[in-house]
This record gives C-alpha cells, sequence and structure tokens, in this order.
C-alpha cells in the first residue's frame, strides 16, 4: 500500500466570481453608452482592394505581441508606448483561459489578469488589438493554456474537437469572456479589430471541421456577424486545408528568412482576395531548459520584414516584448522539452523592458513605410540591490507536515495530479519496501512525468528526468525502508495533439 501527499507550494487566490464579472460587464456597458453618442466606426474588409478598411480608409497594421499574463500590470503602458514609439499601430494578445477559470465557474478578472483595464490601456496608448481568446493558444504555456482541470472532468476528453464535454466547457467559458469584450470591439468605441479563430488548427492534424466551425458560430453569436474573423498556420496547403472553414481570413506564420512572396501565394489558394496578413513573424524564439538562448540574425528579420510590408501585407511581431513565465505556468514541446520561467524571446524589448538593438534595426526599417512618433526611448535606470544571502531552514520532506494542503491520500496505485487537483507544482509518493531487495536494486519510473527526486528514508538518491529520458536509477534500499519520489511538474506540452498529457 502506498500513500499520495498532494502539495500546494503555489496558492492562487480566487476572487468572488459574480462580483468581479458583474463589476466588469458594469464598466463595459458604461463604456459602450459613452461611445454610442460618437461618430460611427467601422473596421472592414474591402476585397477588391486587398485591404482593410478603418472607418472607409485604407489601412493596415504593424503590431507586435504582448501578453498581460506575462508582464506585471504596472508595467503595460510602459511596454506599450514603447512599441508605439517603434512604429506600431496595433499590438496582439492572448488571452489564457487556465488563468482566467482556475476550476470550474471560479472566475478571475483582476489585478494581473484584469483584462478590461489592459484593453483600456491599449487604448489610451492609442494601439489597436488583434485579440486571440482562443479557447487553445499555444503560447508556450502549460497545456496551451487550457484548464488543467478538463482531464479531470472526463479523463478520456478529446481536447480540440466537438469533444461534448470539451466544447460545454468552452461554450461555457466563451459565455463568460465573450459579454466583457464586446464593448471593446472597433464598431462599438473599442480597440479590438480582428478575433482569432482557435489557434494554428491546420497544424495539429485533426481536421474537426465541426469544432472550427462551432467555435466561429459562438464568436458570431456574442460579438456579431460583422465582426472580422481569422485563422492563422504556416503557409502551408496541408495545414490549410486542415482548419478551411468559410467566414475567416486566412492568414500566416512564419520566420524570418521565409521566402514572403511563395508564403502569400499560399494563402491565395484559400483567399482568393482580401489583405494579406502575417499573424505572426518572428523577431526571435523560445528557449528551452537546458539550452543557450536562440540567436537569431538580426540582418535576416529586418530583410523578410521589409519584403512582408513592401507587399503592403498586415504583420504581427511575436514576440514584440516576451515577457516572463511567472509562477508554474510555462508549457513543454513534444519530445518533452520544457520552456523555462523566462520569456524573453529574445524580442526587440528584453524580459526586463529595454529597447534592445535588435528594437532599433527593426523601428528603421518600420521607418520607411511610416513615420515615428518620436524618440526611441532608452533603457530603463536599474536598482543595485547587492548580494542575496539565503539561510538554511528545513529540508522539504521535514517541511511537509507545515505545508499547508489536502490531507494524506491513500491508494495502491499512484494517482496523477489531475486526480487530485493539483494543477501545478510538486507532489510527494511515498510507499514502504515490503519485500527483501537485491543490493543495489534498480528503481524503474517509466511514465514518470516530469522530474523526480530520489529519497531513501529522507536521504537523497538521485534524479530521474523525463526530458533527458532517464527513467531508472540504481540504488540501496532495504526492506521496511521508506521509498519517496518528490515528482516535479515541469509543464504541461502546449502544442501538437497531445495536450492530455497528465503528470504523475
Amino acid at each position: 500500500m502506498s500513500h499520495t501527499l498532494s502539495l500546494n507550494l503555489h496558492n492562487i487566490v480566487f476572487l468572488v466570481i459574480g462580483l468581479t464579472v458583474v463589476k466588469l460587464t458594469l464598466l463595459g456597458l458604461g463604456f459602450l453608452t459613452l461611445v454610442k453618442a460618437t461618430k460611427l466606426r467601422t473596421f472592414t474588409v474591402d476585397n477588391q482592394r486587398n485591404i482593410f478598411l478603418k472607418d472607409g480608409q485604407p489601412f493596415r497594421y504593424i503590431s507586435g505581441s504582448l501578453h498581460y499574463f506575462r508582464v506585471p500590470n504596472m508595467y503595460w503602458k510602459d511596454r506599450m508606448k514603447k512599441m508605439k514609439a517603434a512604429g506600431l499601430n496595433s499590438l496582439q494578445t492572448y488571452v489564457e483561459w487556465s488563468s482566467h477559470e482556475p476550476e470550474p465557474g471560479m472566475y478571475n478578472f483582476s489585478g494581473e489578469l484584469d483584462l478590461v483595464k489592459f484593453l483600456k490601456t491599449a487604448q489610451e496608448v492609442g494601439l489597436l488589438v488583434i485579440f486571440r481568446p482562443g479557447p487553445y493558444i499555444c503560447a508556450e504555456r502549460d497545456m496551451g493554456g487550457l484548464p488543467y482541470w478538463l482531464m479531470r472532468e472526463k479523463m478520456d476528453i478529446k481536447l480540440r474537437t466537438n469533444d461534448p464535454t470539451y466544447m460545454k466547457f468552452v461554450k461555457k467559458w466563451f459565455s463568460t469572456l465573450l459579454p466583457i469584450i464586446n464593448p471593446f470591439l472597433y464598431k462599438n468605441g473599442g480597440p479590438i479589430v480582428t478575433i482569432q479563430v482557435e489557434n494554428e488548427y491546420g497544424q495539429v492534424g485533426i481536421c474537426d471541421f465541426e469544432y472550427m466551425t462551432s467555435l466561429r458560430d459562438v464568436l458570431h453569436d456574442y460579438l456579431g456577424k460583422d465582426v472580422i474573423l481569422f485563422k492563422t498556420d504556416i503557409p502551408h496547403v496541408g495545414a490549410y486545408k486542415c482548419d478551411n472553414i468559410d467566414g475567416v481570413l486566412v492568414t500566416a506564420d512564419f520566420g524570418s528568412g521565409t521566402n514572403v512572396k511563395k508564403a502569400f501565394e499560399t494563402i491565395r489558394l484559400f483567399r482568393k482576395s482580401g489583405p494579406l496578413v502575417v499573424t505572426e513573424y518572428y523577431p526571435g524564439w523560445m528557449g528551452h531548459w537546458g539550452e543557450p538562448q536562440a540567436n537569431v540574425s538580426t540582418k535576416m528579420i529586418c530583410d523578410t520584414l521589409d519584403d512582408i510590408l513592401s507587399a503592403n501585407a498586415s504583420v504581427n511581431f511575436y514576440m514584440f516584448h516576451g515577457g516572463t513565465n511567472f509562477g508554474f505556468k510555462n508549457g513543454a514541446n513534444m519530445k518533452y522539452a520544457p520552456q523555462p520561467t523566462s520569456y524573453d524571446y529574445t524580442a526587440p524589448i528584453s524580459e526586463a523592458g529595454d529597447p534592445t538593438p535588435r528594437y532599433i534595426s527593426i523601428s528603421k526599417i518600420i521607418s520607411k513605410y511610416v513615420p515615428l512618433p518620436g524618440p526611441l526611448p532608452k533603457p530603463a535606470p536599474k536598482l543595485s540591490i547587492g548580494p542575496l544571502t539565503l539561510n538554511w531552514i528545513s529540508s522539504l520532506l521535514d517541511a511537509i507536515p507545515f505545508l499547508k494542503g489536502p490531507d494524506i491520500v491513500y491508494s495502491k496505485y499512484p494517482k496523477t495530479f489531475e486526480e487530485l487537483s493539483q494543477a501545478y507544482g510538486f507532489m510527494v509518493y511515498s510507499t514502504v519496501v515490503t519485500f527483501i531487495t537485491t543490493d543495489p536494486a534498480v528503481l524503474n519510473v517509466p511514465g514518470l512525468h516530469d522530474r523526480g527526486y530520489i529519497f531513501v528514508e529522507k536521504k537523497f538518491m538521485g534524479v530521474l528526468s523525463r526530458s533527458e529520458r532517464i527513467c531508472s536509477l540504481p540504488l540501496q534500499v532495504k526492506q521496511d525502508q521508506i521509498l519517496t519520489i518528490l515528482v516535479e511538474n515541469q509543464g504541461r506540452i502546449n502544442s501538437g495533439n497531445i495536450l492530455d498529457s497528465k503528470k504523475s
């Protein structure tokens, strides 16, 4: 008989749902009422001239990704101003479902998740918004932004499909989110001009057209059929075929060095007319644990950007400011490569919020097409705090009785994090060895997700690692001794069709 102890090492504060949502909705309605007295605003597609029209005038956006959940809200305006100074007229953001609804029906739209404040700040700075509500967002976040509890509610749930259980929760989530953002649509006086349907769905290979159509229809029901919807994938025929539904713009994701002309030709195979858009243009790249930071050629970034803008296409830099994966919200790529806490992304604005040499080079290319609003910003002064001294207090295992968390759970077989409602962080698995072992014995844990610290009688013996493909360890353990594995969840996979990888 083994027992499992769930540790709540990362407390999350949940707000009273009714008060939060009602407050935000009232704010939105007040904002809407204010705008009704102003001039009619329109943002449309001109299929004859292959351009956007903003209030009837030709328009193309030059945008940068900025995720509110990766930047402390006190810095939102600063980062937005620096984006505008580089020549950007828009920003792009995802909405992370898992952060806003950490448990079913428990909503949080305050503090660092104050989406209304973020949208109002963008409008105050003078930036339009490209809005990406998911429900799946990838974004190198745990489970691609989907709540972990979906796997608890139905153990064999089919994520990112028309699975009835999955869609029930998606529609319930959208019934909360979409009324909040409706007043911030451009037609209603807000900054939101376009909205994405799902995210890079054609690259998954599931090809569930009913799912994509259902999401499109839900967006239309809440936001109106005149709202501009788009989808995005790498410019590949197979990907575009896999999520090809009516009523949405076809856009592309690619990095520097791409043949822009060929990419746009691929878009035209599926969307004969309308503006050309690069939804994700990569001026940097993500990091992984144990790997050096990406090294992307600034010259190549600028050359490809020049090609995009010279084609009169709209473009969004992913990322323009990466920020930080606070807490345990980082994700992992397939073949299990976890991302670190930093999401610097080698972006034009660094994780610390400073303009980089890449920022200056990119702004020079943008200035060929639009005038820059003023002088470029300089790095902010830094605080010198000197060395920090850490004092020994206790080992983690000795501290377990004092940690706040649920009671010990006894089970014949180990239970997953999801079964025990442990969203992130760590779990301790302990058992008493009831038989005479060999010397040395070999411990095999082939299904470990993701990193296991092995202890015998609280003595550290070694580490097992999913990312390093190390799943066995020779050790000395005797009958009646306690074997303990401290399991670290290093982030759920955020891409591909194996998003339902559970932790244990």
